[in-house]
């Protein structure tokens, strides 16, 4: 669900870590473990470590893949962060990247 999102620039509701989050991923990759991260813009939902407050920006996350629960596709419009996108210090290879997908055309 999470490479479909990227894919298409689609957003996701998810549970990560038993908080419901609005993500936009970004990135796929592996830590030097071999283990999936995901690169996400998240704008909504819950954090343990917050969210910046009420001024509509959304905070860079590396996700781990085994703490997401339910993934769902949104179909609300897709939005990041102003810049390029970079490798995060949480992936040592790229696997899948938004910067690699034509643009979702609405239908």
């Amino acid at each position: 669900m999470l490479r479909a999102a990227i894919r298409s620039r689609r957003p996701n509701s998810a549970v990560y870590d038993a908080r419901s989050r609005l993500l936009y991923p970004h990135m796929i990759g592996r830590n030097k473990k071999r283990q999936i991260r995901v690169l996400c813009y998240q704008l909504g939902g819950e954090s343990i470590s917050g969210l910046s407050p009420n001024d509509g920006a959304g905070e860079w996350r590396c996700l781990a893949l085994e703490k997401f629960g339910s993934v769902s596709l949104s179909d609300s419009a897709w939005q990041t962060a102003p810049g390029p996108l970079r490798q995060p210090k949480c992936m040592d290879t790229v696997e899948l990247t938004v910067e690699d997908q034509q643009p979702h055309e609405p239908q």
